[in-house]
């Protein structure tokens, strides 16, 4: 397996993907063409379109999120750090929404659940030993993959609730509504 290719590929597609008002039109002949390889090799390297668009997209979205990733504040209780993290990642999500309808899907559907994964230790701090592992990580999924959902069809949810979430206010509320319900306050034993 030639990895310069592969570089190339998700180097090209990286770069149309940008450069695109509307990321789900870019042809796999276009990134072929761009990457100076074969467009058989989109199947090699990545099995489908799909992957290599997915994993370029992935690449952009984790570029940006070092812009906004800006570590919590440990002395904050870890209710309040996660909620700064959610924000962070809608801030993320809605800068660059054009690529959900190519990234979500393949999240959700695909993909090894990792982003749940940022959010696990706020988590497991809140609840102490007063949930396993398994119910923290469950919330921590659950949160995480609900907010990719809504943001990916932030205007049916907008038909249904009224809530526009392209309004960061709109996105405060729904996290804050999320933090009540997946981790209610508890009594320090």
């Amino acid at each position: 397996m030639d990895e310069n290719k592969k570089a190339a590929l998700l180097n090209a597609t990286v770069e149309l993907l940008k450069k695109s008002e509307h990321p789900e039109t870019v042809t796999s002949r276009q990134i072929a063409a761009g990457a100076g390889v074969n467009i058989a090799m989109i199947n090699y390297y990545f099995g489908a379109k799909e992957e290599l668009e997915s994993r370029a997209v992935g690449k952009i979205l984790s570029d940006a999120s070092k812009i906004f990733h800006a570590p919590p504040d440990p002395s904050d209780p870890p209710k309040e750090r996660l909620r700064k993290i959610l924000k962070q990642f809608c801030q993320v999500i809605l800068k660059y929404r054009r690529y959900t309808k190519i990234y979500v899907p393949h999240i959700l559907l695909e993909d090894e659940i990792r982003l749940p994964l940022y959010v696990l230790p706020e988590i497991r701090e809140h609840f102490g030993n007063r949930r396993s592992d398994t119910e923290c990580r469950v919330a921590a999924y659950e949160m995480i993959s609900f907010l990719q959902l809504v943001l990916y069809r932030s205007e049916e949810f907008l038909r249904y609730t009224g809530m526009n979430l392209s309004e960061e206010s709109a996105c405060g509320r729904l996290i804050d509504w999320e933090l009540e319900l997946f981790l209610p306050e508890v009594e320090k034993p």
